[in-house]
């Protein structure tokens, strides 16, 4: 069996969830300069995705292999270890502040976000994507087979929808609630991946 850092590597390579990632971009809108953070990075792929937009894009992660396999796919960036609760930098230090599938497997999720508000500048944006109430397994697997994915694509995905019913799917009035809570502004929601098995959320730091 691989490895989590390998499992995750072919996940973050796969054209279907790279095309996630690229809407995401668009949607949380980098600037060229920005000082970036991707929290539970992973290999890395949305770090060097906003990297390729101009930004200094760095990515942490709690899983040191993780932290390696980014490393050795993008010699040129910076990556550390760091607990998503314990954040390794100083306070108010990013423009931009994310966290892709991170958020919703904290048992803790809202002390999760505090921290991320805690490392982003004032007047940059913090931003997640994690599962919607409506990603299951049983709408993991009808919407693999409605966009025909096969083999790794189709297994990673039906395997998203089985983890997000063991733990959080944040609503839009959840991240409402949780983003204000954590001292966030100007709060935009919006349903993404096929009929809206995705919430994409981002908030500005005032």
């Amino acid at each position: 069996m691989s490895s989590p850092a390998e499992y995750f590597a072919r996940v973050q390579a796969s054209p279907g969830w790279l095309r996630v990632l690229e809407s995401f971009v668009r949607f949380v809108e980098p600037q060229v300069g920005w000082r970036t953070l991707d929290v539970g990075c992973g290999p890395g792929a949305l770090v060097r995705l906003l990297a390729a937009q101009g930004c200094v894009a760095e990515g942490v992660d709690a899983d040191a292999d993780m932290v390696a396999s980014a490393q050795e796919l993008a010699p040129t960036l910076t990556f550390q270890h760091g607990n998503i609760h314990n954040l390794p930098y100083a306070s108010n230090q990013f423009n931009l502040v994310t966290a892709t599938n991170v958020v919703f497997l904290q048992k803790e999720p809202l002390v999760a976000l505090k921290e991320m508000a805690r490392v982003c500048a004032p007047g940059g944006v913090v931003a997640m994507l994690n599962p919607s109430p409506k990603l299951s397994r049983a709408s993991a697997e009808a919407h693999a087979k409605n966009s025909g994915l096969t083999d790794f694509a189709e297994f990673s995905f039906i395997n998203w929808g089985t983890v997000a019913e063991r733990n959080h799917r944040f609503s839009a009035e959840d991240v409402q609630q949780m983003f204000t809570a954590a001292g966030l502004a100007n709060i935009e929601a919006v349903e993404k991946i096929g009929e809206g098995l995705a919430l994409f959320v981002k908030a500005q730091k005032p």
